[in-house]
């Protein structure tokens, strides 16, 4: 049986790479995320992340995820190469790394709000209103039922990153219970 010497740094290390991995997912599919259909009346209809300002906030939060939880990860390593039960080496260092996980918890939640919330109320409004401002003829047209499908998927992409995103900001919360555990056992 592994020592808690072990353990707690290498569940750490789990949890890290866990969050690297979302994170890392969910900038692909948020910088990837673009909608372009030609109309025949009109233009084309063109929209993509950059378009977006709460999609433009969770791809930065996600990034600034990336580059902490990179920072974080030899942490672990040599914690679990010293057979240290606690992180950084001393209970300062892990008190400061257990704030800074919370401040980046909590970001990455805000940013999965954000773009769970923007996606929910867009998508709700193409699906719903938008339809009801069309005549029969309007709606019966090839190019609309696309943009219509091709603006719910890109909506659904939203909302596939955030779940990542939520899902990365447990994986850290889960690190400060465990950080906090090791540092009082």
């Amino acid at each position: 049986m592994a020592s808690s010497k072990i353990t707690f740094p290498s569940v750490v290390l789990a949890l890290r790479l866990l969050a690297l991995a979302l994170l890392a997912g969910s900038i692909a599919l948020i910088v990837t995320n673009k909608v372009s259909v030609d109309l025949v009346d009109v233009e084309i209809f063109s929209l993509s992340f950059k378009d977006i300002y709460a999609y433009r906030y969770v791809l930065g939060i996600a990034v600034v995820g990336c580059a902490y939880t990179l920072l974080q990860i030899p942490l672990a390593g040599v914690a679990i190469a010293k057979r240290s039960k606690v992180i950084g080496g001393t209970a300062n260092v892990a008190l400061f790394l257990i704030c800074a996980d919370v401040v980046i918890s909590v970001a990455l939640a805000t940013g999965a709000g954000a773009c769970f919330g923007l996606s929910y109320d867009a998508k709700r409004f193409f699906d719903g209103q938008y339809d009801e401002q069309l005549d029969g003829a309007t709606k019966a047209r090839a190019d609309y039922s696309k943009l219509l499908r091709d603006v719910d998927r890109f909506f659904v992409h939203g909302y596939a990153a955030a779940v990542l995103v939520l899902l990365a900001a447990k994986s850290v919360a889960a690190v400060v219970l465990i950080t906090v555990y090791a540092l009082i056992k």
